[in-house]
C-alpha cells in the first residue's frame, strides 16, 4: 500500500510540473540558429521560451549573431556535418548549400507536423529542389518603395508612378530643397548595390519581360544592348539627381544607409527595399517622421509588372539532424501555433502562413498604420510577375562585379557602353561557374 501511494505521489508531482495543454515528446536537445538585430533576437527568444513551457522535454539551445559573418559560420558547419537542427537560411544560398536537394532534411518528411498545407503551394515551390522541400518559408518579401513624406511634401511634388515621373523629381528636389537633397538613397550603399541592380531589373522586365538571368544557358538573359540599356538607366538615375552615386555613398565607409544621417535627417526621401527590412530602417528615424509606401513605378504599355517577390528566408532541417520530428515541431509552432506566431510578430516580415497573417490581425499587430503590412499589401495586390527573380541574381561574385562596375563608371574609369560589355563578359563567366 505505501509503494502504491508513493507511485501515486510520483505521478501527481510529475503532472503538477507540466503546464496543462502541453504537448509531450521524446526527450531532446535542438539547436537552432538565426540571424537578426536586437528585436527579431528578443522575438525569436520569447518564441523559444513559449515553445519550451509547452514542450518540457525538448530543450532548444539558441545560436544567434548579426548578419556579418553569419553565412561564414554556417558553411563551416555544414561542411563538417555539424549544423544546427533548425536553421534560418536565406533563399539565395539554396544553389550554393542544396544544388541538388540533398543539402538539407526533406521537409516533405514531416508534412503534417509542419502543417504545410497551410501554405501556399507557389509559396512552397520557391524552396523546391528536385522535389524535396529545403526549406519553410518564414516570410515572403516584396521590392516597395518607401518615402519620407515630410522631404517630399517640402519638395511639393506627388510621389511618382512612372518612371518618367521618377527621373523629373531630382531637378524638383535640386532646386527647392538644395544639392544634399535626393528622391531615392540605396540600401545597400556602396559596399553592395544590388538594390540598384533590382530596381533596374524591374525596368528591364517591365519593358521586355524577361528576367536578368538565363539559368538554363548559365548567362545573363540581356543581350549587349540591352546591357548597355541596364547601365545607361542607373546613370540617368544619377545624372537627373534621383538617385547620389557611389562616390556619395563611399564617403561614408562601411556604414549601413539606415545608420547614415542623410537617411535619418530626411536628405536622402525614400527607399527602394525589401518589405521585410522596414523596420530595419524606421527604427532610426526621429518619431516626428511620417514613412510612407508609395506607387509601384511603371512603364507605360509594360509586358510585366516587374515586381520583384522571394521568400525574405527560410527554416531548414539540418540533414544530419538526429530529431527532425522535434525539429518539425519547433517550426510548426514558430510559424503556425498562436503562441509562437504571437512571439515573432512581424520581425521576420509578413508571415507566409494566412493563418499567421489572420492571428496577428486579430491580434492588432498588422492594422492599417502599420507601414510593413501596408507596403506588402500593396505589393501583392499588383498584377502578378510572370518574370520569377532567380536566386542567382544575388550571387556573391555577381552583386560585387555589378558594384564595381557602377564605380568604375562614378568615378570615371570608363564611359557607360565598356563599362557595360566589360560586366556582360565577366558576369557570364560567374554565372557559368555558379550554374551547374
Amino acid at each position: 500500500m505505501a509503494k502504491t501511494r508513493n507511485t501515486l505521489s510520483h505521478l501527481l508531482l510529475l503532472c503538477a510540473s507540466f503546464p496543462l495543454g502541453a504537448t509531450y515528446a521524446d526527450a531532446a536537445e535542438l539547436r537552432l540558429s538565426w540571424w537578426g538585430g536586437n528585436q527579431r533576437h528578443e522575438a525569436t527568444l520569447a518564441a523559444i521560451n513559449a515553445f519550451q513551457k509547452a514542450h518540457p522535454t525538448i530543450t532548444v539551445k539558441a545560436e544567434y549573431a548579426g548578419w556579418d559573418g553569419y553565412l561564414s559560420r554556417l558553411s563551416t558547419q555544414m561542411a563538417g556535418g555539424q549544423e544546427p537542427d533548425v536553421i534560418r537560411i536565406d533563399w539565395n544560398w539554396l544553389p550554393q548549400f542544396s544544388r541538388n536537394g540533398e543539402g538539407f532534411y526533406d521537409l516533405n518528411k514531416q508534412k503534417d507536423r509542419l502543417a504545410l498545407d497551410d501554405f501556399p503551394p507557389g509559396y512552397l515551390k520557391t524552396a523546391d529542389v528536385k522535389g524535396k522541400l529545403q526549406g519553410l518559408p518564414i516570410s515572403m518579401t516584396y521590392r516597395s518603395m518607401i518615402y519620407n513624406k515630410t522631404t517630399w511634401d517640402k519638395a511639393g511634388i506627388a510621389y511618382p508612378q512612372t518612371w518618367d515621373e521618377l527621373f523629373a523629381a531630382g531637378p524638383v528636389f535640386k532646386q527647392k530643397l538644395g544639392d544634399n537633397y535626393y528622391p531615392l538613397g540605396a540600401a545597400q550603399g556602396a559596399s553592395d548595390a544590388l538594390d540598384i541592380l533590382t530596381l533596374g531589373r524591374s525596368y528591364m522586365a517591365q519593358k521586355y519581360g524577361i528576367d536578368l538571368i538565363d539559368e538554363q544557358n548559365q548567362r545573363i538573359a540581356y543581350s549587349r544592348e540591352q546591357v548597355r540599356e541596364l547601365f545607361a538607366f542607373y546613370k540617368k538615375l544619377v545624372d537627373s539627381h534621383v538617385l547620389p552615386d557611389q562616390r556619395y555613398f563611399s564617403s561614408f565607409g562601411r556604414s549601413n544607409v539606415y545608420e547614415i544621417r542623410p537617411w535619418i535627417n530626411g536628405e536622402l526621401a525614400g527607399m527602394y527595399l525589401w518589405d521585410s527590412a522596414i523596420y530595419t530602417y524606421s527604427s532610426n528615424m526621429p518619431k516626428e517622421t511620417e514613412l510612407e509606401t508609395g506607387p509601384f513605378i511603371t512603364l507605360s504599355g509594360a509586358k510585366d509588372s516587374g515586381i520583384t517577390t522571394k521568400p525574405s528566408s527560410l527554416f531548414a532541417i539540418g540533414k544530419n539532424s538526429k530529431h527532425p520530428e522535434e525539429a518539425a515541431m519547433l517550426i510548426n509552432f514558430m510559424l503556425s501555433h498562436p503562441e509562437g506566431v504571437k512571439a515573432l510578430g512581424l520581425q521576420n516580415g509578413m508571415p507566409a502562413n494566412p493563418k499567421a497573417q489572420k492571428m496577428l490581425e486579430e491580434s492588432g499587430v498588422i492594422n492599417p498604420d502599420n507601414l510593413l503590412a501596408n507596403a506588402y499589401r500593396a505589393a501583392a495586390a499588383q498584377p502578378e510577375s510572370k518574370v520569377p527573380v532567380s536566386p542567382f541574381m544575388e550571387n556573391q561574385e555577381l552583386v560585387q562585379l555589378w558594384t564595381n562596375s557602377l564605380q568604375k563608371l562614378d568615378y570615371g574609369k570608363g564611359e557607360v557602353n565598356q563599362v557595360a560589355d566589360d560586366f556582360l563578359s565577366n558576369a557570364n563567366r560567374i554565372l557559368k561557374r555558379a550554374i551547374r
